[in-house]
């Protein structure tokens, strides 16, 4: 018999019944609710690590993917693109109309891109240059393993080369040109007028052109020379050597010099002497027209120079002590390179540093146009610190496990793996970030933007004059606004949050900080 109250009834009063159209509406209305609570696309929405679109201090935009592995930011909240990077294999910045720089498996590879010029290079492995001449030409050379040298020269002829079986390359090094076979049998360089040819390198040599003939059948004997600079003779190189350098100048001013090596060598100019014994270990210098003297040994475990103002002086006991002075720079090492202290003196600033590899890294920097100071600190592998007084340049991160100076490749693409907290400050901008991006602070005069992965997020800012603030809760589903006007209160949801526009609200103040609470002024 039919029981109207049993689940199979089309009368049946549950109204989660299967089938019935209560639940499809409810459904239905779920949906709806939903979508019309999504943040949309030009509004933040904090998912950290796994996505994350912000607006930053100073009204760019950034997408985060991946804990900060993928980073992508636009000029303002436009689609321009002016830096991304996939850390740490590459990364791409803009730096102009079409002038770019990139960094490919950071440091081995760059790229440089400018409306002239493109060099892109991957050590060792490979090199390419291309150039834009004024009058429309286009050269370009490639350096690559294995070996390879392919360029375009300006008169439009294409020159090859394959070491060491053959070819023709031009400008390279420091040579002009240079063209080889079956290299170390043959080859002929040009450089500065001068044309050399080697048979079997370095044996056999002789030069012609500018500067005059110059011959070697090595080691037995060589003779170089350039006419007017000097004139260099070498007997089984490198037991006995003689050299007339400095021809251009006065007597007074040239120097002759030769050794019976390693035992003894002399060397005169003027009337400065040096003589060297058993080198590199032993050698002294006099000149007693300055009173500059020098002495090694043994070298380079203990040095000691001075006598003449003009000239720098050292005292070396390596690796217990050394002390140098010269050029603006003063600098002891104890316990080399353990420790050092060291002040630099110049036109435009005068510094202070203190290093105790590879735990404490601090130097103070103060210029002498405006007395301002620029301080740096790193106590490894703990923290770092930097501040710029002049341009309100402010870092701070932790842990520092970069043992070295401030090497900005490695902060670009390796600390965010292992920083646990970084800020930032540039001018008015200023910049919070936890490892990973779960948490975000993004500070400008407008707009003081806090967040924690979608859990929790506040945005404070002038409105009509007066400090509002918004806060957003449980991935956007909860958000109120607090403040002036009559809309403060609950706002619409704005799932996954915080729902925040990514164009910030441009303060109405011409100094904001005045009229913000003290809390949310700028560190």
């Amino acid at each position: 018999m039919h029981q109207p109250n049993s689940p199979e009834s089309p009368h049946s009063p549950l109204p989660f019944g299967a089938g019935s159209v209560p639940v499809r509406r409810v459904w239905w209305l779920g949906w709806v609710l939903l979508l019309a609570s999504c943040a949309g696309p030009r509004t933040e929405r904090h998912l950290a690590p796994f996505f994350t679109h912000l607006s930053l201090a100073g009204g760019d935009s950034e997408i985060e993917l991946a804990g900060g592995m993928v980073q992508v930011r636009f000029e303002g909240v436009s689609d321009q693109v002016k830096y991304w990077s996939l850390r740490p294999f590459y990364s791409w910045r803009k730096l102009g109309p079409e002038r770019s720089f990139s960094w490919i498996l950071p440091p081995f590879g760059t790229r440089k891109l400018s409306p002239t010029e493109s060099v892109t290079q991957i050590l060792p492995v490979t090199r390419y240059a291309e150039k834009t001449h004024p009058d429309g030409q286009v050269t370009w050379s490639l350096l690559t393993l294995p070996g390879i040298y392919w360029a375009k020269t300006l008169d439009g002829r294409v020159v090859r080369a394959w070491f060491p079986f053959g070819g023709v390359v031009e400008h390279f090094f420091s040579f002009d040109r240079a063209d080889f076979v079956l290299f170390p049998l043959y080859a002929r360089t040009q450089r500065y007028g001068r044309t050399t040819y080697h048979f079997l390198w370095p044996f056999f040599s002789y030069s012609r052109g500018s500067g005059g003939p110059a011959w070697r059948i090595w080691p037995l004997v060589i003779h170089n020379q350039w006419e007017g600079r000097y004139n260099r003779w070498s007997a089984l190189w490198p037991f006995f050597t003689w050299q007339h350098n400095g021809l251009s100048k006065p007597e007074a001013s040239q120097q002759r010099a030769w050794m019976l090596w390693p035992l003894y060598g002399q060397s005169r100019r003027g009337e400065a002497r040096s003589w060297t014994v058993l080198w590199p270990f032993f050698g002294y210098t006099t000149d007693p027209k300055s009173g500059f003297w020098a002495w090694d040994g043994p070298w380079p475990l203990v040095v000691f120079q001075g006598g003449d103002p003009e000239r720098a002086v050292r005292r070396r006991v390596w690796p217990f002590y050394s002390y140098y002075r010269g050029d603006g720079l003063t600098s002891r090492y104890f316990a080399w390179p353990f420790y050092n202290v060291r002040l630099e003196e110049s036109a435009q600033f005068t510094k202070f540093t203190r290093y105790l590899f590879p735990i404490w890294h601090g130097w103070t920097r103060v210029s002498k146009e405006n007395g301002l100071a620029t301080t740096w600190h790193k106590l490894w592998p703990l923290y770092r610190t930097y501040h710029n007084r002049e341009t309100a340049e402010v870092l701070r991160a932790f842990p520092a496990l970069n043992p070295f100076w401030r090497m900005e490749f490695v902060d670009e693409h390796y600390s965010w793996m292992w920083e646990l907290w970084t800020e930032t400050r540039e001018f008015e901008r200023y910049h919070q970030r936890s490892w990973l991006g779960l948490w975000r602070r993004e500070q400008d005069l407008d707009e003081d933007r806090r967040s924690l992965a979608g859990l929790w997020a506040h945005r404070s800012y002038l409105r009509q004059g007066q400090p509002t603030g918004e806060t957003s809760l449980l991935f956007g589903l909860i958000r109120w606004r607090s403040g002036p006007g009559q809309d403060s209160g609950l706002m619409t949801p704005a799932f996954p949050g915080p729902g925040w526009p990514l164009e910030r609200t441009p303060s109405e103040l011409e100094n904001m900080e005045s009229a913000v609470p003290v809390g949310n002024r700028l560190p």
